[in-house]
Protein backbone atom coordinates (compact mmCIF):
# COMPACT_ATOMS: atom_id res chain seq x y z
CA UNK A 1 0.00 0.00 0.00
CA UNK A 2 2.98 2.64 0.56
CA UNK A 3 4.44 1.98 -2.40
CA UNK A 4 1.51 2.69 -4.78
CA UNK A 5 1.71 6.82 -3.56
CA UNK A 6 5.22 6.54 -4.63
CA UNK A 7 4.51 4.72 -7.62
CA UNK A 8 1.45 7.36 -9.09
CA UNK A 9 4.33 10.21 -8.27
CA UNK A 10 6.75 8.63 -10.51
CA UNK A 11 4.19 8.33 -12.80
CA UNK A 12 3.38 11.88 -12.28
CA UNK A 13 6.65 13.09 -12.52
CA UNK A 14 7.74 11.05 -16.08
CA UNK A 15 4.40 12.53 -17.89
CA UNK A 16 5.24 15.89 -16.52
CA UNK A 17 9.11 15.72 -17.57
CA UNK A 18 7.60 14.47 -21.32
CA UNK A 19 4.78 16.81 -21.60
CA UNK A 20 7.45 20.04 -20.37
CA UNK A 21 9.86 18.77 -23.18
CA UNK A 22 7.48 21.08 -25.71
CA UNK A 23 6.61 24.66 -25.07
CA UNK A 24 2.98 25.77 -26.00
CA UNK A 25 1.40 28.52 -25.23
CA UNK A 26 -1.58 27.01 -23.58
CA UNK A 27 0.69 24.94 -21.51
CA UNK A 28 3.70 26.68 -20.87
CA UNK A 29 2.14 30.34 -21.33
CA UNK A 30 3.67 33.42 -22.02
CA UNK A 31 7.58 33.04 -23.05
CA UNK A 32 10.25 34.96 -20.83
CA UNK A 33 11.31 36.61 -24.66
CA UNK A 34 9.73 37.41 -28.04
CA UNK A 35 11.62 37.81 -30.70
CA UNK A 36 10.54 39.06 -34.09
CA UNK A 37 12.29 38.66 -37.54
CA UNK A 38 11.68 39.56 -40.83
CA UNK A 39 13.19 39.23 -44.52
CA UNK A 40 13.96 36.68 -46.81
CA UNK A 41 12.83 33.17 -46.91
CA UNK A 42 16.37 32.19 -48.24
CA UNK A 43 18.54 29.65 -46.03
CA UNK A 44 15.33 28.30 -44.57
CA UNK A 45 16.49 24.95 -44.18
CA UNK A 46 19.91 25.97 -42.11
CA UNK A 47 17.39 28.74 -40.34
CA UNK A 48 15.66 25.63 -38.44
CA UNK A 49 18.61 23.57 -38.21
CA UNK A 50 19.94 26.13 -36.12
CA UNK A 51 17.15 26.54 -33.90
CA UNK A 52 16.53 23.06 -33.46
CA UNK A 53 19.68 22.27 -32.44
CA UNK A 54 21.51 25.33 -31.11
CA UNK A 55 19.22 27.76 -29.96
CA UNK A 56 16.60 25.17 -28.48
CA UNK A 57 16.97 22.62 -25.67
CA UNK A 58 16.88 19.39 -27.25
CA UNK A 59 13.24 18.26 -27.97
CA UNK A 60 11.67 21.26 -26.70
CA UNK A 61 10.64 23.21 -29.43
CA UNK A 62 6.63 23.37 -30.86
CA UNK A 63 6.86 25.04 -34.59
CA UNK A 64 3.69 27.04 -35.59
CA UNK A 65 2.94 27.99 -39.53
CA UNK A 66 0.65 29.45 -41.57
CA UNK A 67 -0.85 27.71 -44.17
CA UNK A 68 -1.70 29.97 -47.61
CA UNK A 69 -5.39 30.03 -48.08
CA UNK A 70 -4.93 30.24 -51.95
CA UNK A 71 -1.79 27.24 -52.62
CA UNK A 72 -1.74 25.77 -49.48
CA UNK A 73 1.84 26.58 -48.90
CA UNK A 74 2.92 26.00 -45.12
CA UNK A 75 4.68 28.36 -43.84
CA UNK A 76 5.63 30.29 -46.67
CA UNK A 77 4.42 33.57 -45.00
CA UNK A 78 4.96 33.00 -41.21
CA UNK A 79 6.31 30.67 -38.77
CA UNK A 80 6.70 30.59 -34.81
CA UNK A 81 9.24 28.34 -32.78
CA UNK A 82 8.59 28.08 -29.26
CA UNK A 83 11.53 26.48 -27.09
CA UNK A 84 13.49 26.13 -24.12
CA UNK A 85 16.88 28.17 -24.39
CA UNK A 86 19.74 25.87 -24.62
CA UNK A 87 22.55 25.97 -21.88
CA UNK A 88 25.00 27.08 -24.58
CA UNK A 89 23.33 30.31 -24.70
CA UNK A 90 24.86 31.26 -21.74
CA UNK A 91 22.65 33.62 -19.04
CA UNK A 92 19.70 35.21 -19.30
CA UNK A 93 18.74 32.96 -22.22
CA UNK A 94 19.50 29.34 -21.15
CA UNK A 95 16.56 27.81 -19.71
CA UNK A 96 13.98 30.40 -20.36
CA UNK A 97 11.47 30.23 -22.67
CA UNK A 98 11.81 31.74 -25.81
CA UNK A 99 9.39 32.58 -28.92
CA UNK A 100 11.33 33.57 -31.94
CA UNK A 101 8.60 34.75 -34.80
CA UNK A 102 9.91 34.55 -38.52
CA UNK A 103 8.00 36.60 -41.21
CA UNK A 104 8.49 35.99 -45.09
CA UNK A 105 5.92 37.49 -46.98
CA UNK A 106 7.35 40.04 -48.61
CA UNK A 107 11.00 38.97 -49.19
CA UNK A 108 14.34 40.57 -48.16
CA UNK A 109 13.23 44.47 -48.06
CA UNK A 110 11.05 43.72 -45.58
CA UNK A 111 13.95 42.90 -43.16
CA UNK A 112 15.38 46.42 -44.38
CA UNK A 113 12.76 49.24 -44.45
CA UNK A 114 10.74 48.53 -41.90
CA UNK A 115 13.60 48.25 -39.07
CA UNK A 116 14.98 51.06 -40.52
CA UNK A 117 11.69 53.08 -40.81
CA UNK A 118 10.39 51.42 -36.97
CA UNK A 119 7.32 50.23 -39.46
CA UNK A 120 5.19 47.62 -37.62
CA UNK A 121 4.62 44.58 -39.32
CA UNK A 122 1.76 41.62 -39.49
CA UNK A 123 3.31 38.72 -37.21
CA UNK A 124 2.54 35.41 -36.31
CA UNK A 125 0.48 35.73 -32.85
CA UNK A 126 0.39 32.23 -31.00
CA UNK A 127 0.42 33.57 -27.24
CA UNK A 128 -3.09 33.45 -25.77
CA UNK A 129 -4.81 31.35 -27.80
CA UNK A 130 -5.85 27.31 -26.94
CA UNK A 131 -4.58 24.32 -28.48
CA UNK A 132 -8.33 24.44 -30.10
CA UNK A 133 -6.71 27.49 -32.63
CA UNK A 134 -4.63 25.52 -34.06
CA UNK A 135 -4.37 21.99 -36.76
CA UNK A 136 -2.15 19.20 -35.20
CA UNK A 137 0.62 19.18 -38.21
CA UNK A 138 2.98 16.27 -36.51
CA UNK A 139 5.38 15.96 -33.65
CA UNK A 140 5.24 18.78 -32.04
CA UNK A 141 3.78 21.21 -35.24
CA UNK A 142 0.76 23.55 -35.31
CA UNK A 143 -0.47 25.09 -38.41
CA UNK A 144 -3.74 27.55 -39.71
CA UNK A 145 -4.74 28.55 -42.58
CA UNK A 146 -4.86 32.74 -41.95
CA UNK A 147 -6.41 34.70 -44.52
CA UNK A 148 -8.48 38.01 -44.45
CA UNK A 149 -11.20 36.98 -42.76
CA UNK A 150 -8.96 35.69 -39.67
CA UNK A 151 -5.88 37.92 -39.60
CA UNK A 152 -6.75 39.69 -36.80
CA UNK A 153 -7.00 36.45 -34.90
CA UNK A 154 -3.61 34.85 -35.67
CA UNK A 155 -1.80 37.95 -36.50
CA UNK A 156 -0.18 41.29 -34.49
CA UNK A 157 1.75 44.18 -35.23
CA UNK A 158 4.83 44.73 -34.13
CA UNK A 159 7.82 46.28 -35.26
CA UNK A 160 10.21 43.69 -35.91
CA UNK A 161 13.46 43.09 -33.98
CA UNK A 162 15.90 41.71 -36.62
CA UNK A 163 16.03 41.47 -40.12
CA UNK A 164 16.97 38.71 -42.40
CA UNK A 165 17.87 39.83 -46.22
CA UNK A 166 19.33 37.55 -48.90
CA UNK A 167 21.56 39.69 -50.23
CA UNK A 168 23.17 42.94 -49.11
CA UNK A 169 21.30 46.02 -47.70
CA UNK A 170 22.55 48.62 -50.12
CA UNK A 171 21.46 47.14 -53.58
CA UNK A 172 18.18 47.22 -52.66
CA UNK A 173 17.95 50.93 -51.29
CA UNK A 174 17.51 52.31 -54.42
CA UNK A 175 14.51 54.23 -54.89
CA UNK A 176 13.15 54.38 -58.26
CA UNK A 177 14.28 50.58 -59.40
CA UNK A 178 12.86 47.64 -59.70
CA UNK A 179 15.17 46.73 -56.45
CA UNK A 180 13.54 48.92 -54.29
CA UNK A 181 10.76 47.09 -52.09
CA UNK A 182 7.13 47.16 -52.92
CA UNK A 183 5.15 47.42 -49.93
CA UNK A 184 2.47 44.73 -49.50
CA UNK A 185 -1.38 44.70 -48.23
CA UNK A 186 -1.95 44.21 -44.83
CA UNK A 187 -4.35 40.98 -44.16
CA UNK A 188 -6.01 43.12 -41.54
CA UNK A 189 -6.88 45.80 -43.43
CA UNK A 190 -6.69 45.12 -46.98
CA UNK A 191 -3.97 48.37 -47.08
CA UNK A 192 -0.21 48.85 -47.51
CA UNK A 193 1.60 49.48 -44.31
CA UNK A 194 1.86 53.29 -43.31
CA UNK A 195 5.17 55.12 -43.67
CA UNK A 196 6.86 53.29 -46.43
CA UNK A 197 9.91 55.83 -47.38
CA UNK A 198 10.03 56.57 -51.08
CA UNK A 199 13.09 58.39 -50.61
CA UNK A 200 16.79 57.68 -50.22
CA UNK A 201 17.42 55.52 -47.31
CA UNK A 202 21.04 54.44 -45.87
CA UNK A 203 21.77 51.61 -43.42
CA UNK A 204 23.72 53.13 -40.63
CA UNK A 205 26.39 51.75 -39.13
CA UNK A 206 28.02 54.20 -36.82
CA UNK A 207 26.00 56.33 -34.91
CA UNK A 208 22.90 56.24 -32.43
CA UNK A 209 20.58 54.66 -34.62
CA UNK A 210 23.11 52.30 -35.90
CA UNK A 211 22.91 48.86 -36.83
CA UNK A 212 24.28 45.69 -36.61
CA UNK A 213 25.03 43.64 -40.20
CA UNK A 214 26.53 40.38 -39.67
CA UNK A 215 27.27 38.18 -43.00
CA UNK A 216 25.03 35.07 -42.88
CA UNK A 217 26.31 32.88 -46.13
CA UNK A 218 25.06 32.24 -49.28
CA UNK A 219 22.36 30.45 -51.38
CA UNK A 220 22.01 29.31 -55.08
CA UNK A 221 19.20 30.54 -56.77
CA UNK A 222 18.16 28.77 -60.09
CA UNK A 223 16.43 29.24 -63.07
CA UNK A 224 13.50 27.12 -63.92
CA UNK A 225 11.19 26.61 -66.71
CA UNK A 226 7.90 24.48 -66.97
CA UNK A 227 8.08 20.81 -68.49
CA UNK A 228 6.90 20.73 -71.65
CA UNK A 229 9.71 23.77 -72.56
CA UNK A 230 12.26 21.56 -70.73
CA UNK A 231 11.97 18.85 -72.66
CA UNK A 232 11.71 21.26 -75.84
CA UNK A 233 15.13 22.78 -74.73
CA UNK A 234 17.11 19.12 -74.38
CA UNK A 235 14.74 17.90 -78.03
CA UNK A 236 16.36 21.38 -80.02
CA UNK A 237 19.79 21.31 -78.23
CA UNK A 238 20.28 17.37 -79.05
CA UNK A 239 19.36 18.43 -82.47
CA UNK A 240 22.16 21.45 -82.28
CA UNK A 241 24.67 19.04 -81.15
CA UNK A 242 24.97 20.78 -77.83
CA UNK A 243 23.71 17.97 -75.74
CA UNK A 244 24.75 14.77 -76.95
CA UNK A 245 22.56 12.64 -78.73
CA UNK A 246 22.04 9.82 -76.43
CA UNK A 247 20.61 12.16 -74.07
CA UNK A 248 16.70 10.74 -73.16
CA UNK A 249 14.22 13.86 -73.57
CA UNK A 250 12.79 14.59 -69.76
CA UNK A 251 15.88 12.69 -67.99
CA UNK A 252 17.28 14.77 -65.36
CA UNK A 253 20.76 14.17 -64.38
CA UNK A 254 23.51 17.00 -64.82
CA UNK A 255 24.45 15.59 -68.24
CA UNK A 256 21.27 15.33 -69.05
CA UNK A 257 20.11 19.07 -68.39
CA UNK A 258 19.62 21.59 -71.18
CA UNK A 259 21.21 24.83 -70.84
CA UNK A 260 20.56 28.51 -71.96
CA UNK A 261 23.45 30.89 -72.00
CA UNK A 262 24.42 34.13 -69.86
CA UNK A 263 23.26 36.81 -72.73
CA UNK A 264 19.92 34.32 -73.73
CA UNK A 265 19.09 34.68 -70.27
CA UNK A 266 19.74 38.63 -69.51
CA UNK A 267 17.51 39.34 -73.04
CA UNK A 268 14.61 37.23 -71.41
CA UNK A 269 14.87 38.74 -67.75
CA UNK A 270 15.15 42.30 -69.77
CA UNK A 271 12.07 41.46 -71.73
CA UNK A 272 13.70 41.65 -75.29
CA UNK A 273 12.52 38.40 -76.53
CA UNK A 274 8.48 38.30 -76.66
CA UNK A 275 8.06 35.45 -78.33
CA UNK A 276 9.38 31.48 -78.12
CA UNK A 277 9.29 31.81 -82.02
CA UNK A 278 12.01 33.95 -81.90
CA UNK A 279 14.82 31.51 -80.89
CA UNK A 280 15.85 29.27 -83.30
CA UNK A 281 18.42 26.66 -84.00
CA UNK A 282 20.39 25.40 -86.83
CA UNK A 283 19.22 21.61 -86.55
CA UNK A 284 22.88 19.61 -87.05
CA UNK A 285 20.73 16.72 -87.90
CA UNK A 286 18.54 17.82 -90.81
CA UNK A 287 21.01 19.64 -93.04
CA UNK A 288 21.69 22.25 -91.15
CA UNK A 289 18.22 23.95 -91.52
CA UNK A 290 17.25 26.83 -89.27
CA UNK A 291 14.30 26.36 -87.08
CA UNK A 292 12.33 27.45 -84.25
CA UNK A 293 11.26 25.98 -80.79
CA UNK A 294 8.00 25.42 -82.61
CA UNK A 295 9.15 23.26 -85.02
CA UNK A 296 7.17 20.45 -85.65
CA UNK A 297 10.08 17.87 -85.77
CA UNK A 298 11.57 19.42 -82.13
CA UNK A 299 7.93 19.26 -80.72
CA UNK A 300 8.11 15.50 -82.00
CA UNK A 301 10.95 14.61 -80.62
CA UNK A 302 10.50 16.53 -76.93
CA UNK A 303 6.79 14.62 -77.10
CA UNK A 304 5.00 17.97 -76.33
CA UNK A 305 1.96 19.57 -78.32
CA UNK A 306 2.43 23.30 -78.86
CA UNK A 307 1.70 25.78 -76.30
CA UNK A 308 -1.14 28.57 -76.25
CA UNK A 309 -1.07 31.24 -78.98
CA UNK A 310 -2.11 35.01 -78.56
CA UNK A 311 -5.80 35.45 -78.53
CA UNK A 312 -5.55 39.01 -78.83
CA UNK A 313 -3.35 40.84 -81.75
CA UNK A 314 -3.47 38.13 -84.34
CA UNK A 315 0.29 37.89 -84.86
CA UNK A 316 -0.10 34.31 -84.00
CA UNK A 317 2.98 34.36 -81.76
CA UNK A 318 3.78 31.89 -78.76
CA UNK A 319 4.37 34.24 -75.70
CA UNK A 320 7.53 34.27 -73.49
CA UNK A 321 6.09 33.64 -70.12
CA UNK A 322 8.27 35.50 -67.70
CA UNK A 323 7.94 34.97 -63.76
CA UNK A 324 10.20 37.61 -61.59
CA UNK A 325 9.51 38.13 -58.14
CA UNK A 326 8.01 41.25 -56.70
CA UNK A 327 10.57 44.21 -55.98
CA UNK A 328 13.09 43.95 -52.56
CA UNK A 329 12.61 39.66 -53.58
CA UNK A 330 16.41 38.58 -53.70
CA UNK A 331 15.52 36.06 -56.07
CA UNK A 332 15.02 38.47 -58.70
CA UNK A 333 17.33 41.49 -57.40
CA UNK A 334 20.61 38.61 -57.65
CA UNK A 335 19.26 37.64 -60.85
CA UNK A 336 19.18 41.74 -62.44
CA UNK A 337 22.29 42.01 -60.70
CA UNK A 338 24.32 39.08 -62.11
CA UNK A 339 22.78 38.96 -65.83
CA UNK A 340 22.12 43.06 -66.30
CA UNK A 341 24.15 44.49 -63.87
CA UNK A 342 21.52 46.11 -62.50
CA UNK A 343 21.13 48.91 -61.26
CA UNK A 344 24.92 48.95 -60.46
CA UNK A 345 26.20 49.78 -63.64
CA UNK A 346 25.40 53.32 -65.50
CA UNK A 347 23.04 52.37 -68.36
CA UNK A 348 22.60 48.85 -67.49
CA UNK A 349 19.48 46.88 -68.80
CA UNK A 350 16.68 47.11 -66.62
CA UNK A 351 14.31 43.98 -65.82
CA UNK A 352 11.13 43.81 -67.85
CA UNK A 353 9.79 47.27 -68.34
CA UNK A 354 5.94 46.41 -68.47
CA UNK A 355 4.54 46.72 -65.25
CA UNK A 356 3.73 43.60 -64.61
CA UNK A 357 -0.50 42.67 -63.76
CA UNK A 358 -0.60 39.41 -62.27
CA UNK A 359 -4.50 39.53 -61.96
CA UNK A 360 -5.45 39.98 -65.66
CA UNK A 361 -5.12 38.88 -69.23
CA UNK A 362 -1.59 40.25 -70.80
CA UNK A 363 -2.04 38.46 -73.51
CA UNK A 364 -1.45 41.38 -76.25
CA UNK A 365 1.48 42.86 -74.59
CA UNK A 366 4.79 40.32 -74.72
CA UNK A 367 6.14 39.45 -72.68
CA UNK A 368 3.76 37.92 -70.11
CA UNK A 369 5.48 39.31 -66.86
CA UNK A 370 4.13 37.76 -63.67
CA UNK A 371 5.72 38.89 -60.26
CA UNK A 372 4.57 36.23 -56.92
CA UNK A 373 5.75 37.95 -53.73
CA UNK A 374 6.01 34.98 -52.09
CA UNK A 375 8.60 32.34 -53.15
CA UNK A 376 6.55 29.27 -52.94
CA UNK A 377 4.44 30.94 -55.26
CA UNK A 378 6.84 31.16 -57.86
CA UNK A 379 5.88 26.91 -58.13
CA UNK A 380 2.15 27.28 -58.36
CA UNK A 381 2.79 29.89 -61.21
CA UNK A 382 4.72 26.94 -63.33
CA UNK A 383 2.83 24.36 -62.82
CA UNK A 384 -0.32 26.86 -63.70
CA UNK A 385 1.76 27.79 -66.99
CA UNK A 386 2.06 23.82 -67.43
CA UNK A 387 -0.73 22.34 -66.81
CA UNK A 388 -3.32 25.24 -67.82
CA UNK A 389 -4.63 25.70 -64.46
CA UNK A 390 -5.25 29.21 -62.33
CA UNK A 391 -4.86 28.17 -58.82
CA UNK A 392 -2.48 30.91 -58.41
CA UNK A 393 -4.84 33.64 -59.98
CA UNK A 394 -2.51 34.82 -62.50
CA UNK A 395 -2.89 32.75 -65.47
CA UNK A 396 -6.31 34.20 -66.53
CA UNK A 397 -6.36 33.36 -70.47
CA UNK A 398 -9.22 30.94 -70.54
CA UNK A 399 -8.66 28.26 -73.29
CA UNK A 400 -12.08 26.56 -73.28
CA UNK A 401 -12.89 25.05 -70.52
CA UNK A 402 -9.32 25.02 -68.86
CA UNK A 403 -6.73 28.04 -68.70
CA UNK A 404 -3.53 28.78 -71.46
CA UNK A 405 -0.69 26.69 -71.18
CA UNK A 406 2.55 28.16 -71.35
CA UNK A 407 6.14 27.87 -71.98
CA UNK A 408 7.37 29.55 -68.93
CA UNK A 409 10.72 30.71 -67.62
CA UNK A 410 10.91 31.69 -63.95
CA UNK A 411 13.22 32.63 -61.27
CA UNK A 412 13.83 30.62 -58.01
CA UNK A 413 16.06 29.11 -55.07
CA UNK A 414 17.75 26.07 -56.30
CA UNK A 415 16.76 24.27 -53.64
CA UNK A 416 12.75 23.79 -54.05
CA UNK A 417 10.98 20.84 -56.48
CA UNK A 418 13.83 18.21 -55.02
CA UNK A 419 11.48 15.19 -55.02
CA UNK A 420 11.87 14.71 -58.85
CA UNK A 421 13.98 11.44 -59.94
CA UNK A 422 16.88 11.38 -62.09
CA UNK A 423 14.62 9.79 -64.76
CA UNK A 424 12.51 12.64 -64.31
CA UNK A 425 9.75 11.18 -62.63
CA UNK A 426 7.98 12.83 -59.62
CA UNK A 427 7.97 16.39 -58.08
CA UNK A 428 5.95 19.55 -59.86
CA UNK A 429 6.24 19.80 -63.44
CA UNK A 430 8.65 22.18 -63.82
CA UNK A 431 12.77 21.78 -63.82
CA UNK A 432 15.70 23.24 -63.04
CA UNK A 433 17.98 24.64 -66.47
CA UNK A 434 21.81 24.78 -66.52
CA UNK A 435 23.23 28.68 -67.14
CA UNK A 436 26.48 28.41 -69.55
CA UNK A 437 26.58 25.03 -69.27
CA UNK A 438 26.96 24.40 -65.43
CA UNK A 439 24.06 23.00 -63.22
CA UNK A 440 22.94 25.24 -60.34
CA UNK A 441 25.07 22.87 -57.35
CA UNK A 442 27.28 24.22 -55.17
CA UNK A 443 30.08 22.49 -56.32
CA UNK A 444 29.85 24.51 -59.36
CA UNK A 445 29.64 27.73 -57.32
CA UNK A 446 33.20 26.77 -55.37
CA UNK A 447 34.50 25.88 -58.65
CA UNK A 448 33.85 29.10 -60.11
CA UNK A 449 31.36 28.16 -63.04
CA UNK A 450 27.90 29.01 -61.74
CA UNK A 451 26.91 32.35 -61.62
CA UNK A 452 23.79 33.05 -59.81
CA UNK A 453 24.32 33.08 -56.39
CA UNK A 454 24.56 35.38 -53.47
CA UNK A 455 25.24 35.60 -49.75
CA UNK A 456 22.75 37.35 -47.17
CA UNK A 457 23.21 38.99 -43.95
CA UNK A 458 21.41 39.22 -40.44
CA UNK A 459 21.01 43.15 -39.05
CA UNK A 460 19.79 44.76 -36.22
CA UNK A 461 19.91 47.65 -34.16
CA UNK A 462 23.29 47.80 -32.43
CA UNK A 463 21.37 48.97 -29.02
CA UNK A 464 17.51 50.26 -28.73
CA UNK A 465 17.45 52.02 -24.89
CA UNK A 466 13.22 51.12 -25.01
CA UNK A 467 13.41 47.57 -24.99
CA UNK A 468 14.91 46.62 -21.53
CA UNK A 469 15.14 43.02 -23.24
CA UNK A 470 17.47 44.30 -26.14
CA UNK A 471 20.95 42.65 -24.65
CA UNK A 472 19.62 39.17 -24.72
CA UNK A 473 17.11 39.68 -28.02
CA UNK A 474 20.83 40.86 -29.79
CA UNK A 475 22.19 38.29 -28.25
CA UNK A 476 19.96 35.47 -29.66
CA UNK A 477 20.05 37.24 -33.00
CA UNK A 478 23.81 37.17 -33.27
CA UNK A 479 23.84 33.24 -32.39
CA UNK A 480 21.61 33.05 -34.71
CA UNK A 481 23.26 34.74 -37.68
CA UNK A 482 27.04 33.55 -36.67
CA UNK A 483 25.47 29.63 -37.23
CA UNK A 484 23.64 30.10 -40.26
CA UNK A 485 26.67 30.31 -41.82
CA UNK A 486 28.13 28.01 -40.63
CA UNK A 487 29.24 24.80 -42.45
CA UNK A 488 28.14 22.56 -39.80
CA UNK A 489 24.86 23.27 -40.20
CA UNK A 490 24.61 23.71 -43.79
CA UNK A 491 25.96 20.85 -44.52
CA UNK A 492 23.48 19.02 -42.31
CA UNK A 493 20.49 20.10 -44.63
CA UNK A 494 21.63 20.89 -48.37
CA UNK A 495 19.40 19.69 -51.06
CA UNK A 496 19.93 16.86 -52.69
CA UNK A 497 18.72 17.04 -56.35
CA UNK A 498 18.99 14.53 -59.14
CA UNK A 499 21.76 16.64 -60.85
CA UNK A 500 23.55 17.17 -57.11
CA UNK A 501 23.96 19.41 -53.91
CA UNK A 502 22.37 22.76 -53.39
CA UNK A 503 21.21 25.14 -51.44
CA UNK A 504 22.70 27.47 -48.38
CA UNK A 505 26.67 27.05 -48.24
CA UNK A 506 29.21 29.03 -46.86
CA UNK A 507 32.25 30.99 -47.67
CA UNK A 508 35.67 31.45 -46.77
CA UNK A 509 35.50 35.26 -46.61
CA UNK A 510 33.58 34.30 -43.26
CA UNK A 511 35.84 35.72 -40.35
CA UNK A 512 35.88 32.34 -38.41
CA UNK A 513 38.32 30.77 -41.37
CA UNK A 514 36.30 28.46 -42.71
CA UNK A 515 38.35 26.53 -45.33
CA UNK A 516 37.05 24.71 -48.47
CA UNK A 517 37.35 20.91 -49.58
CA UNK A 518 39.49 19.69 -52.33
CA UNK A 519 37.81 17.46 -54.06
CA UNK A 520 34.35 19.29 -52.84
CA UNK A 521 32.94 17.46 -50.45
CA UNK A 522 28.90 18.32 -49.76
CA UNK A 523 29.02 17.66 -45.85
CA UNK A 524 31.58 20.80 -46.04
CA UNK A 525 30.07 22.98 -47.97
CA UNK A 526 32.20 26.06 -47.62
CA UNK A 527 32.61 27.70 -50.92
CA UNK A 528 36.41 29.95 -51.74
CA UNK A 529 34.37 33.13 -53.81
CA UNK A 530 32.58 36.47 -52.40
CA UNK A 531 31.45 39.20 -52.91
CA UNK A 532 32.73 40.87 -49.71
CA UNK A 533 34.70 43.58 -50.15
CA UNK A 534 36.36 45.69 -47.76
CA UNK A 535 34.42 43.89 -44.90
CA UNK A 536 31.26 44.60 -46.75
CA UNK A 537 28.91 42.15 -48.80
CA UNK A 538 28.58 43.61 -52.12
CA UNK A 539 26.05 41.87 -54.69
CA UNK A 540 26.36 44.26 -57.47
CA UNK A 541 30.47 43.21 -57.66
CA UNK A 542 31.92 40.65 -59.48
CA UNK A 543 32.72 37.55 -56.37
CA UNK A 544 36.64 36.88 -56.25
CA UNK A 545 38.43 34.48 -54.87
CA UNK A 546 39.09 34.71 -51.18
CA UNK A 547 42.93 35.52 -51.08
CA UNK A 548 43.64 34.65 -47.47
CA UNK A 549 41.92 30.54 -48.89
CA UNK A 550 44.79 28.92 -47.75
CA UNK A 551 43.37 25.76 -49.74
CA UNK A 552 43.40 26.88 -53.23
CA UNK A 553 40.96 27.20 -55.89
CA UNK A 554 39.57 23.66 -57.81
CA UNK A 555 38.42 25.33 -61.30
CA UNK A 556 36.30 23.66 -63.51
CA UNK A 557 37.75 23.71 -67.42
CA UNK A 558 34.70 23.57 -69.71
Amino acid sequence: MKKLPTLAVAVSLLVGAQTADALTPWTNGTPNLTVFISGAVALTNAYTQVVTTTLAATGTVDTFNDVDPVTGSKGSRWTAHYFTGNANLGSGLAGKKILLVRRTAGGSGYGVIPLNSNIPLEHLNIVGKPASAWVADGTQAWKQTISSANASTYLIKHISDGGSIAVDPAILLKPGTANYPDQQNELMTGFPEPGWPLTTIQIPTTGTSAFTVIPTGGLVYGVAVTLDFYKVLQAAQKRAGTLPSSVVVGNYGESDMPSLNHNMIASLIAGKIGAWDQIKIVDKTDSSKVKSLLDSSILTDAGVSAPYKESTTGNNLTPVALGLRNNGAATSVTAYSVFLNYPATKNAFSPASKTADNAVDEDASLPIVKEPIIVADTGTLLKDWQNGTNVLGFNNVADGSAYAKRWGIALNSGDRNNTVTVTGTGGDPWRYIKVDGYAPTIENVAAGGYSYWAEGVVLYRTSKSTDPNWALKTKLMQTLAANLGSPTIIGAVTTTQPWGKTGAFSTTADPRGFTASIPFSSSNPVVPFSHKNNGTVHAEVVPVADSSEAGGLAVQMK
